[in-house]
C-alpha cells in the first residue's frame, strides 16, 4: 500500500515537474524568437531567466519534496496502525485458541473433542470387532478348504486306482476274448480233424 501511494504521489508530482519543464521551454523559446543582440546586458537576462526558471523549478521541487514526505509519513503511521491491530488480532485468536481448548470444543464440528474422540474410539472398536470376526471366518474357510482339498486329492487317487483296475480289466477281457476265439479256432480245427 505503501508502494502504490507513493507510486501515485510520484505521478501527481510528474504532472508539476512537466509543467515547470515546458514553461522554462516555453520561456527558452522566446528568448530565442526575441533575437536580442548577443551583447553582455543580453546574456545577463538571459541568466536571469535560467536562474528564476531554476529558482521556480527548485520551489516546485521542495514543495513536492514535502508533499512526499508528508505521504511517507502517513503510510508510515498507518503501517504502525496496521500492525497494532494486526497484534490485537493475533492476541484475539491466542484467545480463542485458549478458551477452545480449555473448553475441548471442536471449531469445525463445535461439539467437544471428546465426545468425536469417543465416536472415534468405539468405530475402532466396531472395526476391530467386525475384523476378527472376518478373521475367524477367513480361518475357518481356510481349514474347510483344507479338508475339501484333502477329500478331493483322496478321491483323485481313488479315481486313478479305478482307472488303472478298469484298464488292467480290459486288457484281461481283450486278452481272455483273444484266448476264446483262439480256443475257438483250435477246437474248430480239432473237430474238422476228427470228422475226417
Amino acid at each position: 500500500m505503501k508502494r502504490v501511494q507513493m507510486k501515485d504521489a510520484a505521478i501527481s508530482a510528474q504532472p508539476r515537474a512537466a509543467h515547470v519543464k515546458n514553461d522554462m521551454d516555453n520561456k527558452k523559446s522566446q528568448h530565442r524568437t526575441l533575437k536580442v543582440p548577443t551583447t553582455r546586458y543580453g546574456q545577463q537576462n538571459d541568466i536571469r531567466e535560467q536562474n528564476r526558471a531554476l529558482t521556480t523549478t527548485n520551489e516546485d521541487l521542495q514543495r513536492q519534496l514535502e508533499e512526499m514526505k508528508e505521504t511517507v509519513t502517513e503510510l508510515e503511521l498507518r503501517c504502525t496502525d496496521l500492525q497494532g491491530e494486526n497484534r490485537e488480532i493475533q492476541k484475539q485468536l491466542r484467545d480463542c485458541h485458549v478458551l477452545l481448548v480449555a473448553e475441548k470444543l471442536d471449531p469445525v464440528s463445535g461439539g467437544k473433542l471428546g465426545q468425536t474422540a469417543q465416536q472415534k474410539e468405539e468405530q475402532r472398536q466396531e472395526v476391530m470387532t467386525v475384523s476378527q470376526n472376518l478373521l475367524t471366518e477367513l480361518k475357518l474357510f481356510g481349514e474347510t478348504a483344507q479338508e475339501h482339498a484333502a477329500n478331493l486329492l483322496e478321491v483323485q487317487n481313488t479315481m486313478r486306482d479305478l482307472t488303472e483296475v478298469h484298464e488292467k480289466l480290459q486288457q484281461e477281457r481283450t486278452w481272455f476274448t483273444l484266448d476264446v476265439e483262439e480256443m475257438e479256432r483250435a477246437l474248430g480245427e480239432a473237430e474238422r480233424l476228427l470228422m475226417e
